[in-house]
């Protein structure tokens, strides 16, 4: 699938949307909204970034064999497990999620931040597996992990079957997991009071109803004990529902007589102000008021980038040399991985869009997402560097993008190299704001303003008739 095609149809089809319900009496006006259409004032410039490639570290099998994680994860902890293949192929592990195993093993409550793609589930999931293993299946509930939707919960139940059941004989998992949401109806529900799994995945609500209804005492007891509270998403909980998810999780440990709770937050974003450690103190500072507990700096986990291509000096001789045949040429990106690796234009493209080093550390940290085509966006960026057009540069870095989303180092890789990601934002259609002027001076503006732009005391204000759409200026 071509997603730059993808992205201009949908600007079509809802330009076309739009302009099919919006009815303007005034030509003058009439022309302002064609005007702001025509330059995208709904659609702006899809930001463009790429998901970063995360440090190998390790895999399952090498952390069972120094003795950190139960000889059983190597068989549970497989990619590509099937009915022809029930061993699958050993799963790597990237730095930030073996830190993360690591510091469970310790006892010790984390907080990893980390973006999308880069496996925070692993993060928590592969510890409590190990720690119901050595624990022993069957003696309550060892590990609640919390969601801020349903539909996460879902998909974790998916991931979790992939794993723990593919290889095993059907009832005969050695780690039991259910789902109790409000999904459940009343068998499936009494069927897990009765009978309560090693890993309970929930939302913040029916974790709320567990501790207070009578019908679930029962599961309230199996979870005396309870070594794991998770919660997936820490970013949603702010505000007054923030509050709300602090004093929850205080109730949540004094029901359940965790004083040696482990508790694990996963977030994507939590802090950007700062260095990366300035980023940690902040983040330990909020899980310390939602857990109940105190965090530190070092209990703060972030992911690990490396570069998938050689980092180049752009503005060398040679180097705008190189970068300027690339985009003048109609050769198409190399098609071997090593090749398009080690490709000028590969380079300057993951420094664009992917990563970038701290400034005051060599620690890299992913790129703010960034417009393909504008002012100061990549293209125009590129053009300045070769002196190509604009046209031209936005066509080879689209087939560039394109042709790193399918590469990959070998056929045992997860991602691309580059796997990238476009977001395109759409509004709606609003209301324009005008001077209470003559027609022949009056001013007309798409946003509203406190004033007419160079005299302050002329108000902006409109005329709508009552009842119409708001897109349907008179």
């Amino acid at each position: 699938m071509d997603v730059f095609d993808l992205r201009l149809r949908l600007v079509e089809d809802y330009g076309r949307y739009i302009r099919s319900f919006i009815k303007i009496a005034d030509p003058r006006i009439q022309q302002k909204v064609d005007g702001a259409l025509d330059d995208g004032a709904l659609w702006p410039e899809p930001l463009l970034q790429l998901n970063p490639t995360f440090l190998p570290g390790g895999t399952i099998d090498d952390l069972v064999a120094d003795g950190a994680l139960h000889s059983e994860c190597a068989k549970i902890f497989r990619v590509d497990k099937s009915e022809a293949d029930l061993r699958g192929k050993p799963l790597l592990l990237h730095t930030h999620q073996t830190q993360a195993i690591r510091k469970a093993k310790e006892g010790k409550s984390y907080v990893l931040t980390s973006g999308t793609g880069s496996g925070k589930s692993l993060a928590y999931i592969v510890p409590i597996v190990d720690h119901v293993l050595r624990n022993g299946s069957g003696r309550g509930i060892q590990a609640i992990v919390v969601y801020p939707m349903n539909a996460l919960a879902n998909s974790q139940a998916e991931e979790l079957a992939k794993f723990l059941e593919r290889g095993y004989a059907p009832g005969l998992s050695p780690v039991r997991f259910a789902r109790y949401t409000g999904q459940e109806k009343g068998p499936k529900r009494e069927e897990i009071r009765s009978n309560p799994p090693d890993v309970l995945l929930t939302n913040y609500m029916m974790l709320e109803l567990f501790l207070t209804r009578r019908e679930d005492r029962a599961l309230v007891k199996a979870a005396q004990g309870l070594r794991f509270l998770v919660f997936d998403e820490l970013h949603t909980y702010r505000g007054r529902q923030g509050a709300d998810i602090a004093l929850l999780i205080r109730r949540c440990r004094q029901a359940l007589g965790g004083h040696d709770i482990i508790c694990v937050g996963t977030s994507a974003t939590m802090a950007s102000e700062g260095t990366s450690e300035d980023q940690k103190r902040d983040v330990a500072g909020v899980a310390t008021l939602l857990f109940g507990a105190r965090f530190e700096p070092d209990q703060v986990i972030g992911e690990t980038l490396e570069r998938a291509t050689p980092e180049i000096d752009c503005e060398q001789p040679d180097v705008l040399v190189q970068l300027a045949d690339a985009v003048a040429s109609d050769a198409p990106p190399p098609s071997d991985y090593e090749s398009f690796r080690t490709h000028p234009l590969a380079s300057w493209i993951e420094s664009t869009f992917g990563v970038e080093t701290e400034p005051g550390t060599s620690r890299l940290t992913r790129r703010r997402p960034r417009t393909l085509r504008g002012e100061e966006s990549a293209v125009s960026e590129l053009a300045r560097l070769t002196g190509a057009q604009p046209d031209a540069c936005c066509q080879v870095l689209q087939e560039f993008l394109k042709e790193g989303s399918e590469l990959r180092r070998s056929e045992s890789s997860r991602f691309p190299i580059f796997a990238f990601r476009l977001h395109q934002f759409f509004t709606r259609a609003d209301t324009v704001w005008s001077t209470v002027e003559p027609e022949d001076v009056r001013h007309l503006e798409m946003a509203k303003l406190g004033s007419k732009p160079g005299e302050p005391d002329t108000p902006l204000t409109v005329r709508r008739p009552s009842g119409t759409n708001p897109a349907d200026v008179v």
